[in-house]
């Protein structure tokens, strides 16, 4: 597993204030908001189990009324008095109110005493006595009587087996005995039947009590008009669909049906929210459903999810927002807290930085080059302020000793290679004079005595600040001319150099180990021998360099592959290797132009095509201010 790291105490600081002050925040307001959310869910459970509750209730007041109005009629005397005059007639005498005066005073009786009920509670729109025989006797909307096949009634054979015990059924207007427009199709009514016993309790008839359905169902009107958005069901103890009685609506009557269903089928208790999908569209409903203890009727309110939901969706918002806030206030103030705890590191940070080599070489008070202007208030940064001070005052004498120590290893070590070439030149020229006289050249021994007197005196004089290139070209053309005189004709060699080179400061015999490599390596079998000294200047980038090109052979590809290998691997020296005595040539100039110039030292060694070998070194116009790493590299 890989774990990240921070680049910056304060990037560390701020994670880990923010994270804690997060997750506590988010853990505040996820308790926070499943209470609320689980309270307004109650509410709103509770408010649609008390609406059905509330229906229930009228409901069962508007159906009580009309068991009232059916009872008075069962148990009243006088009703029972006049009702057995209206049935003593014999069967096969036919009796109409005209034809018989106390007949028509027993009916008209019955008729003002049922009215006088009616209007006294408005609980019904009719009310009909039925004999056995099929008689009814009717008061309210119609007022007389008139003779039903009692058995095509839809109450009949349930109001006999009951015995006494009401029916309450939904009837079509078109099929109530009524020949007024009361009775017109569409027009719903519900009835509420019950058999009517006399003294002896032996069943003489049917009382039947009928109420408007829209007068019954007119608090459920009230109650949807105002929400688009809520539907109520009333089904029977038989399931069969009360209210809405819009029986013409294809989508209504489907709909219902579909929650019958639901309601027949339901695992939930009754007074329980439940959710379900609406069969006709994508929207979620809540739907719960009440029984009445009085009637069996079940009320179902179904109201959609996203509008009984409606506060807790605009709670859920309004969270989200204070969240949002909430979080951006974390992440401000965990900045600033971060900021304020490492402002006295940034500003001892920025000291450090400011602060170089030269600062520290200067031999300036330590203390106050590294004391901050305002520490701040915390106590371990003012502790951690002085001991960076009193740790910076040994740095800075430590830093001033190993400079003198490293400067003057430097020194020794150029010396040291310098004094290489000493030997080794004199062992060469030595050897040419002794083959001149072997040769009989006097007079060129005596020229060549006196160019070498000359060049003695240069490389007798170490100078470990370098030389002006000018004396360097006249110590190698010397050189060059005790070779000439060696070879004669043989040997040719041009200097093209710019006078604005002349003054440049380089190391003792830099470019004479060049030639004398030429002189070694570089001629042919066939003369004459050429060779060409270059000089060039940059002074936009302030660097020189010097090429040495002859028509020799070239180098063995072995050999160049080795020096530019060992100039390669110079890259990751720590320190310079060891000197050895006798390590002339190529590799001496190296390390010295490493020591000399550091990383602005520069050679290119390559074979040309038409034969011989091109050598380039190079450097800074000036020598550079050598730094710790200089000196190791």
């Amino acid at each position: 597993m890989v774990r990240y790291r921070f680049r910056t105490l304060q990037q560390s600081l701020f994670a880990y204030y923010s994270a804690v002050f997060i997750i506590f925040s988010l853990i505040v307001a996820g308790l926070l908001y499943v209470f609320l959310a689980s309270d307004i869910r109650n509410r709103s459970e509770e408010q649609q189990k008390q609406l059905g509750v509330s229906i229930v209730g009228n409901l069962d007041q508007e159906v009580v009324k009309m068991n009232n109005f059916s009872m008075n009629i069962v148990y009243s005397n006088l009703v029972k008095e006049h009702f057995s005059h209206y049935l003593s007639p014999a069967e096969d005498s036919e009796q109409t109110l005209g034809s018989d005066p106390a007949f028509y005073k027993d009916t008209t009786t019955l008729i003002d005493v049922i009215l006088a009920i009616i209007s006294s509670s408005n609980t019904a729109k009719q009310a009909n006595i039925y004999d056995v025989n099929g008689k009814m006797l009717g008061a309210g909307s119609f007022n007389g009587q008139m003779s039903v096949d009692l058995t095509q009634r839809p109450w009949y054979e349930e109001t006999w087996e009951r015995s006494g015990w009401r029916v309450i059924r939904l009837l079509d207007g078109g099929s109530l005995p009524m020949p007024t427009e009361e009775g017109k199709s569409g027009n719903p009514y519900i009835s509420l039947t019950r058999v009517y016993k006399d003294g002896n309790y032996v069943s003489q008839g049917v009382v039947e009590i009928l109420q408007d359905a829209g007068t019954l169902f007119q608090h459920l009107n009230e109650v949807q008009g105002g929400h688009d958005d809520l539907r109520i069901y009333v089904m029977d103890e038989r399931n069969t669909l009360l209210y809405p009685f819009a029986s013409d609506d294809r989508e209504l009557i489907e709909n219902s049906a579909y929650v019958v269903e639901r309601v027949r089928n339901g695992d939930e208790a009754s007074g329980t929210m439940q959710e379900i999908s609406d069969p006709y569209g994508n929207s979620k409903q809540m739907m719960t459903y009440t029984t009445s203890q009085e009637t069996g009727w079940t009320v179902v309110v179904m109201q959609s999810k996203q509008s009984l939901f409606a506060n807790l969706n605009r709670m859920a918002l309004l969270f989200m927002g204070a969240t949002l806030g909430t979080l951006m206030l974390i992440l401000l103030l965990s900045y600033l807290i971060s900021k304020r705890v490492t402002l006295p590191l940034h500003r001892l940070q920025r000291i450090i930085q400011k602060t170089g080599v030269h600062d520290l070489t200067t031999g300036e008070d330590s203390g106050q080059l590294f004391k901050l202007d305002r520490p701040g208030s915390i106590r371990e940064m003012d502790e951690l302020n002085d001991t960076f001070i009193r740790l910076n005052q040994q740095l800075v004498q430590s830093f001033q000793d190993m400079i003198a120590i490293k400067s003057q290893e430097t020194d020794a070590r150029l010396l040291a290679l310098q004094s290489q070439m000493n030997p080794h030149f004199l062992y060469n020229n030595i050897t040419n004079i002794s083959i001149m006289a072997e040769e009989g050249m006097n007079g060129q021994i005596v020229a060549f005595c006196g160019h070498i007197a000359s060049m003695l005196r240069y490389i007798s004089t170490p100078n470990k600040n370098g030389v002006p290139l000018s004396k360097e070209i006249d110590y190698c053309e010397r050189y060059l001319e005790c070779m000439k005189i060696r070879f004669e004709d043989d040997l040719v060699y041009e200097f093209h150099i710019p006078d604005a080179m002349k003054d440049i400061q380089v190391p003792m015999l830099l470019i004479q180990p060049l030639l004398e490599n030429v002189m070694k390596y570089g001629l042919g079998d066939t003369p004459p021998w050429r060779i060409h000294i270059i000089g060039e200047l940059d002074t936009r980038a302030k660097a020189w360099q010097i090429t040495v090109e002859d028509n020799g052979p070239g180098m063995e590809p072995e050999a160049l592959s080795a020096i530019q290998q060992y100039m390669k691997k110079s890259q990751e020296w720590e320190r310079m290797p060891e000197l050895e005595m006798g390590g002339m040539g190529l590799r001496n100039i190296w390390i010295r132009l490493k020591l000399w110039y550091g990383p602005a030292a520069r050679i290119h060694i390559v074979n040309k095509l038409s034969g011989g070998v091109s050598i380039t070194i190079g450097g800074s116009i000036r020598k550079e201010h050598r730094s710790i790493h200089d000196v190791d590299v």
